[in-house]
């Protein structure tokens, strides 16, 4: 299972600062990912991801030892709990918090598509011609979920909170499209009013 930097971030529970920062000290291992012709990202395994969670409550001494435990597995391969020594480690919630987020990743991959004929690749909501960024933009303006739905009828409920998540996760890349954000100003302005 190849992770993105974000989505390991979002999985562990950490900045995603915190993500990049352990991979160049190289206290996980990456490996490189073309996602497209133009665009190459840095991706971790599960087990480092896993690792990445509970790796600052770990005395710098034993990180190391603790991370080659990890190293390349799955995420049923993981040890749930690490005995070193009088120091046990009780990893059944990390790991449990982990699976939670991981579904919560798959439902946004399956309910989240790209295509080029539709809206220029943009994300779309499955289905429809629902720009996912936009609803997490707009929803960041102040449009409330009622206004949203009412707009976009075609929304499932739980959508509004995937497209946060999703946008998050993967920010936009490049520069904001100026016409669309002096549009949302205007309707901003316009509810202000």
């Amino acid at each position: 299972m190849a992770i993105t930097v974000n989505e390991a971030a979002f999985l562990a529970g950490v900045a995603i600062k915190a993500v990049n920062q352990a991979i160049d000290r190289k206290q996980i291992q990456s490996r490189l990912l073309r996602r497209s012709a133009d665009h190459v990202t840095r991706v971790v395994d599960a087990g480092a991801a896993v690792f990445l969670s509970f790796s600052s409550l770990l005395a710098p001494e034993i990180r190391s030892k603790v991370y080659r435990l990890f190293r390349g597995k799955a995420l049923a391969e993981l040890p749930r709990r690490l005995e070193m020594g009088s120091v046990v480690i009780d990893l059944r919630q990390t790991i449990e918090r982990f699976e939670a987020r991981l579904d919560l990743l798959t439902r946004i991959s399956a309910r989240v598509e790209s295509d080029a004929e539709v809206h220029g690749g943009d994300p779309v909501f499955a289905g429809t011609r629902i720009p996912v960024y936009s609803i997490a933009r707009k929803l960041e303006l102040g449009a409330t979920r009622e206004e949203l739905t009412e707009d976009y009828p075609r929304l499932r409920e739980g959508d509004i909170d995937l497209a946060t998540q999703y946008a998050k996760l993967y920010p936009r890349r490049g520069r904001p499209r100026a016409e669309w954000t002096r549009a949302m100003k205007r309707a901003e302005d316009a509810r202000g009013a």
